[in-house]
């Protein structure tokens, strides 16, 4: 019931439908098998990285739409890069693709770097490759490749573009991780359940797709 209700997002009477149960079951169903499912497939939050992990680490945000909530608690969650409302979450994946943190679920008006410093410190020995979101995490963080941005006096260099387009293919990886998550539409629509329950969602789900590529949740 779980994993189809994730990966279709219809409502709960056609998910009852499909099992044979009452739709006011599939709720009391959710709320105590995500929590065991967690334990199974989900993202440890305190797992110690290998050597091999650490060595480089692809860090990014995706933010997904939410109804609109309520009306003294719109503006933190109000997107102006979307204009829309949004919840944020950041994922930090190895060379390999191998998902390893996942954070916080955080409202859409935070800063993808303001995001990241909300979290726990990346090894100091990593080499970690952001895009443009993170602008300053190297004055944190001295391995850290960035892209570099052109400004209104000032036009890249050659070798400048063709370390972006470097930078830029070496990121696709996290965005084909974040394309195999959003597979389940519960992740990619309009979130219409309960906000408190969405981060234990995401985690699960970003387990699922570590075990899908190969990878246990140890």
């Amino acid at each position: 019931i779980v994993l189809r209700y994730y990966r279709s997002y219809t409502p709960h009477l056609f998910i009852s439908f499909l099992f044979g149960v009452d739709d006011s079951r599939i709720c009391r169903v959710m709320r105590k098998v995500e929590p065991v499912l967690a334990q199974v497939v989900a993202i440890p939050k305190e797992r110690q990285l290998s050597q091999r992990e650490i060595e480089s680490l692809i860090i990014d945000a995706t933010e997904q739409p939410i109804e609109r909530p309520k009306k003294d608690d719109q503006k933190p969650y109000y997107s102006g890069k979307k204009k829309k409302h949004t919840v944020k979450t950041e994922i930090r994946i190895s060379g390999e693709s191998r998902i390893v943190h996942v954070s916080t679920t955080r409202p859409g008006a935070v800063h993808d770097f303001a995001l990241y410093k909300q979290e726990a410190p990346v090894p100091k020995e990593s080499r970690v490759y952001v895009d443009s979101g993170y602008q300053g995490l190297d004055k944190l963080h001295t391995q850290t490749e960035l892209p570099y941005k052109a400004s209104k006096n000032k036009h890249l260099a050659p070798e400048e573009k063709e370390y972006n387009r470097g930078l830029s293919s070496f990121r696709v990886r996290i965005e084909n991780v974040f394309a195999q998550m959003k597979v389940f539409r519960i992740l990619s629509d309009r979130y219409r359940n309960k906000r408190r329950r969405y981060n234990i969602k995401f985690k699960i789900i970003a387990g699922i797709v570590n075990m899908k590529n190969g990878f246990s949740h140890v």
